[in-house]
């Protein structure tokens, strides 16, 4: 419901009124709901790859010409260290997915606090907070589409946190996006920081 009504839901979260066409009100998604779904997305997501690859490179050596063993056994052998390595990093992902998430999420849970208190004290600021950002997991669904998935995943996770923030916090189109604009924009102020320190001290040398 989160992907098919983004900004209808938020609306529903906030103002407590059922969907058009709806007479029920849906409950929000807690974050260990939504973490546990988005994992059992990544599972797969890593799976696939490694089922992906595995096909792809039996197929590459069979068309490789028994005429030159020497190249073949050069191929297999650096598409095997690449297949283990591959295999090594969907592993991870997968085991640590769940955390890596959670910190993401919380970043963003103290981003939209922060901007939420700025722009009326009086709204729940967690409440609110956690809505938008657990309710953006919905696009890890989109995570399982082979080569596109994870560009998709992360257009539709801005996508959804815009639409938390406009229909949910009830922020302007200006502001929504400088909210989401907000951590790049201290990151890249933070390199830039350190990249003229750096300098600074190596002129002194």
């Amino acid at each position: 419901m989160v992907l098919v009504h983004p900004f209808r839901i938020h609306h529903q979260f906030r103002y407590h009124v059922s969907l058009p066409g709806h007479d029920q009100l849906y409950a929000p998604l807690k974050l260990s709901e939504a973490l546990g779904i988005s994992w059992i997305f990544a599972i797969i997501r890593g799976l696939g790859k490694i089922l992906l690859l595995n096909i792809f490179l039996e197929s590459f050596l069979r068309l490789q010409s028994e005429n030159f063993p020497v190249l073949q056994d050069i191929i297999y052998s650096s598409g095997l260290s690449t297949y283990y390595f591959i295999l090594f990093s969907a592993s991870l992902d997968i085991i640590f997915f769940p955390i890596s998430s959670l910190v993401t999420t919380e970043v963003w849970n103290w981003v939209i606090r922060r901007f939420s208190k700025w722009l009326n004290p009086e709204l729940p600021h967690e409440e609110i907070a956690d809505q938008i950002t657990t309710h953006a997991l919905s696009s890890n669904l989109f995570s399982m589409i082979p080569f596109l998935g994870d560009i998709i995943q992360s257009g539709l996770h801005f996508f959804l946190l815009y639409a938390g923030l406009r229909s949910n916090l009830g922020a302007s189109r200006s502001l929504a996006w400088v909210i989401l604009l907000a951590p790049s924009t201290f990151i890249f102020m933070l390199l830039m920081l350190l990249f003229f320190i750096f300098f600074y001290l190596v002129s002194l040398v």
